[in-house]
């Protein structure tokens, strides 16, 4: 029986210690994952098998050195823009050139193809047109008493003029009445229009063309005397005739509320190459008043222009753009004394003015002259109606016209350009 016990002793302590090892490798192992879960060191597998997720450690963003974006410099000066033409008058040749076969229709656009280019080019442009623009079909008619289809501002339009001068003799040749309903026309096709007026609506327009206020007028020695037949009253408020007190009042009024003041002058003496006295006095009190720029139509043949130097600033005038649109052409005339070929002759005049931002000074910067030509050619038994530009003498390559037609165009484009003196600010 003793020796027996002695035996088991060894057992019994082995079954200590190993019971001793199992309870030491169970606090290994509780505190290894106790710092596990405290300081996310050596994940230990998840009871299922499936991936133990861990939270990712969270990392301070670090800017990356950016630069601030250089920032545009402020303009100095800021330019517009604007394209003057002459006059329009749409003699029945030129209304029936435009007629649509078998439609209630017409189509001017033709006739202004290549200068459109010349137009579409300028901010903002205007022309001058004579006469009536009604909606009764039946009632058309070309010389002495005008009245042509609405669908010629259509035409303007395309060419890329935005603004009519209807100040001019032949603008009641429908009577009140018909010129407003033509300025109606003119506002339906998206144009703007002065000379005419609704006695509501301001005398002027002022255009605001790339910052810079252009402000426009219009003014005319009579409407070859329809004008008895209204009222005082009504010349007053519909017309913008010659009324120098009138006239000085309005300029300083628009000067001072607009950069630069551009007038619109139907005046002179018909077929006349030089102005006459009234137009050289007339330039002169209207640069006085706050007038830059004098645009002059109703002769039909191109006047010279100036440029004049009023108060320090540099003016400008034309006293007659000569005609755009007309039928008035030599072929027509018998007497060769009379020169009637210089009635085919017009010029669209390029205005550039500059703003100085800081000064808030507006100047006349750049003018040019660009000389047209009115052709007119049969073509299938049809007459077509054309506005020839001719920038340069070299400016028509070979084939672009007939042999005869350019030799006309280059004798229209000798008898133009002396006229003028293209102007840029040095």
């Amino acid at each position: 029986m003793k020796d027996s016990g002695t035996k088991r002793k060894p057992l019994i302590l082995l079954i200590i210690l190993t019971i001793l090892a199992l309870v030491l490798l169970a606090y290994i192992i509780s505190a290894l994952n106790k710092e596990d879960n405290n300081g996310q060191v050596n994940p230990s597998p998840s009871p299922t098998g499936a991936p133990t997720a861990t939270s990712t450690p969270e990392l301070t963003p670090t800017r990356e050195p950016t630069s601030e974006p250089t920032p545009e410099p402020t303009p100095e000066t800021i330019k517009a823009t604007i394209v003057s033409a002459g006059d329009c008058v749409i003699h029945d040749k030129i209304r029936l050139a435009a007629k649509i076969d078998g439609e209630d229709s017409y189509d001017f656009t033709h006739m202004f193809e290549d200068i459109k280019p010349f137009v579409e080019k300028a901010d903002y442009a205007l022309i001058s047109y004579e006469g009536a623009a009604t909606n009764k079909r039946n009632d058309y008619s070309g010389y002495p008493i005008f009245n042509t289809p609405p669908e010629i501002f259509d035409a303007f339009r395309y060419a890329g003029f935005n603004l009519i001068n209807n100040s001019n003799n032949h603008q009641l040749d429908r009577r009140v009445s018909g010129m407003l309903e033509t300025r109606e026309n003119i506002k339906k096709a998206g144009l703007e229009i002065i000379g005419a007026y609704d006695g509501e609506e301001p005398r002027y327009l002022i255009k605001d063309i790339n910052g810079i206020k252009v402000g426009f007028m219009a003014y005319a020695y009579g409407s070859n005397g329809n004008e008895a037949a209204l009222t005082s009253d009504q010349i007053y408020k519909h017309l913008a005739l010659f009324d120098k007190p009138r006239m000085e009042k309005e300029i300083k009024e628009l000067e001072e509320k607009a950069d630069v003041t551009v007038i619109a002058m139907h005046w002179g003496h018909e077929y006349w190459t030089t102005p006459n006295d009234q137009q050289i006095s007339m330039a002169k009190e209207m640069f006085e008043w706050g007038a830059d720029v004098i645009l002059g139509s109703h002769p039909h043949v191109i006047q010279p222009s100036e440029i004049h130097t009023v108060n320090g600033e540099t003016k400008y005038v034309v006293y007659s753009m000569g005609n755009f649109l007309t039928n008035m052409l030599h072929e027509w005339y018998d007497d060769p004394k009379k020169e009637k070929w210089l009635q085919e002759d017009g010029t669209l005049i390029s205005i550039e003015f500059t703003k100085d931002l800081t000064t808030e000074k507006t100047i006349i910067s750049k003018i040019i002259h660009i000389p047209t030509w009115l052709s007119r050619e049969k073509i299938d038994g049809d007459t077509i109606h054309r506005i020839l530009p001719i920038p340069s003498r070299d400016y028509y390559k070979e084939g672009d016209l007939s042999d005869e037609l350019l030799k006309k165009a280059l004798e229209s484009y000798d008898r133009t350009i002396g006229n003028f003196t293209d102007y840029e600010l040095e």
